[in-house]
């Protein structure tokens, strides 16, 4: 145990002298300091990395008040099945009516969730329906962009009263990032946080407060879920130990004795693992200023409108909110405007209705984006790539999942298997690419008959060619057959002696009589009985 003592001991000094490494080093920064994970891989890391992020200050410096009770919730459309609470709303300059201020919030949040889904590459059109929502990460937009946009009011409060703008809490925040997955390997996707931006302006995330609370605005929704592969690691190193620990000496010393050192030498490898897995533990530490979500492109910048002959300070975002955009501007001419929410239709004048609420770009099939500006990728070609160069991860590397395809590869196509479940999944739907779904361009009943053809052509070619070389083999153990046959009659024939003639006595060869009509090369013995002829006649 001296010696495992001894492991544990360095794997602890090692730790703290890189903990303190790390401590001094972003003690001695005037920012905060980021340090990345060079075996991470990035996922779902957008900027902003939560909906709504960066109207919270906007939303925050808003004035707010209260209304009665039941009222505000009477006119929701969109974040109806996510307010479950009495929201504010912001104090009207003028007067406006309730119903058009608590729909202009539910346009905000409905714009903040589908820009934000489209910066995650999701189909915002295919979610449309809160109840229909099946995948926890679209739930989880939906509820935070709810929250963000319809703040909880103050319990008891009277109506009109000004109430201040309570933040999401930090687990509406946080279930969000586990639902979604989001990793920018860095650390940085933090929902409290609070730093100072290039402009000057100090930016901060969520209150470090669990819902429900009275101080800030979300459901009961439980804290993050998320376990860190390090805090596991140690765990199982941990369990390991008392494992080897527990028990009698005289066990101990007996499994000791049958393992050896390699109970250290495993331990040791796991420590290994464990560091490093772990952020911050070497001396020279890499790290950088910027979060790494930062430095991805802002999607609502990407996704902006610029109205023709507009310097682009006239950006907005949705062209089909915006007055200034006419003819092929609007969804840069390859969609149309349509409404988001289920809402009954505005009359405008006797013969045209106008849908009421926000409305955004419906893409053409080879368009996606907010603003219909990103091609997609063909359905069309990435079943045939999958089909036939499959096994060499040819429809991964299109679609453009290069890990994935680099896996394929290697595998080969996972022995088969997976080239098989890639092209049924390629032909039977749309798939995601990196950034959105295919272009669905190949027709169903195209992709069962290109099946059943190629199938059926593959069974007929196995069949005949099994059939050939069932035959062959059938005709080769014929042949050996009637080998043995031959060689059997050989063998009998050399046991029959044959008369020999002087000329070829000298030599000891025999002379075999097999000709028609040749008498047998021996007398066969009568035991000295006479031979029984015609009539009576003996033959001696």
């Amino acid at each position: 145990m001296t010696g495992l003592f001894m492991w544990h001991l360095l794997a602890m000094l090692l730790g703290s002298l890189a903990s303190s490494t790390q401590v001094q080093l972003a003690e001695s920064a005037s920012e905060e300091i980021y340090t990345l994970n060079p075996v991470c891989i990035k996922n779902n890391c957008v900027n902003p990395f939560a909906p709504g992020l960066y109207d919270l200050l906007k939303l925050e410096n808003m004035a707010w008040q209260c209304v009665k009770e039941g009222e505000a919730r009477k006119f929701l459309h969109f974040c109806k099945d996510a307010i479950f609470y009495d929201p504010a709303i912001p104090s009207p300059t003028n007067s406006t009516p309730l119903d058009k201020m608590v729909r202009a919030q539910d346009g905000a949040a409905s714009m903040s969730f589908f820009y934000h889904l489209s910066g995650l590459g999701y189909e915002a059109w295919q979610n449309r329906d809160p109840k229909e929502f099946t995948d926890p990460c679209v739930r989880k937009i939906y509820e935070l962009a709810c929250y963000t946009y319809f703040p909880k009011q103050e319990a008891g409060c009277k109506e009109g009263k000004q109430v201040p703008f309570l933040r999401p809490c930090r687990n509406a925040c946080s279930t969000y990032l586990d639902a979604c997955e989001v990793n920018c390997c860095d650390d940085s996707t933090q929902c409290v946080f609070e730093h100072t931006a290039h402009s000057g302006v100090v930016e901060t995330g969520y209150p470090d407060v669990s819902g429900p609370s009275a101080i800030c605005t979300g459901g009961s929704n439980s804290g993050s879920s998320r376990v860190r592969v390090p805090f596991a690691l140690l765990l199982g190193l941990l369990g390991l130990h008392l494992t080897s620990t527990s028990g009698s000496s005289k066990q101990n010393s007996a499994a000791h004795t049958r393992l050896g050192g390699r109970t250290k030498w495993a331990l040791a490898a796991v420590m290994v693992l464990c560091a490093s897995t772990l952020q911050g533990c070497a001396f020279l530490i890499p790290s950088h200023r910027v979060p790494n979500w930062k430095k991805t492109k802002d999607y609502l910048v990407e996704y902006e409108y610029v109205p023709k002959d507009e310097p682009q300070t006239a950006a907005a975002l949705n062209s089909c909110m915006t007055t200034a955009s006419q003819g092929g501007q609007v969804c840069s001419g390859r969609g149309s405007c349509k409404s988001w929410s289920h809402q009954p239709l505005k009359m405008i004048n006797a013969n045209e209705t106008r849908p009421q609420g926000i409305s955004f770009c419906k893409c053409d099939p080879g368009w996606a984006d907010p603003e219909c500006r990103t091609q997609r990728k063909s359905q069309f070609v990435s079943f045939f790539l999958s089909l036939f160069l499959g096994v060499f991860g040819a429809d991964h590397f299109y679609l453009g999942h290069i890990l994935s395809g680099v896996l394929k590869l290697v595998t080969l196509g996972g022995i088969g298997l997976w080239w098989l479940f890639d092209v049924v999944r390629t032909g039977s739907g749309p798939v995601y690419a990196s950034d959105f779904k295919v272009n669905p361009d190949l027709p169903h009943w195209a992709y069962v008959l290109i099946i059943l053809l190629l199938f059926s052509a593959a069974g007929l070619l196995y069949s005949l060619d099994s059939m050939s070389r069932y035959r062959k083999r059938k005709h080769l153990e014929i042949m050996k057959t009637i080998g043995e046959e031959e060689s059997r009659t050989l063998d009998n024939m050399d046991l029959l002696e044959s008369p020999v003639s002087h000329s070829n006595s000298m030599f000891g060869k025999r002379t075999f009589h097999r000709d028609y009509g040749a008498t047998l090369p021996v007398n066969y013995p009568s035991a000295c009985a006479p031979l029984v002829g015609v009539s009576g006649m003996k033959y001696i």
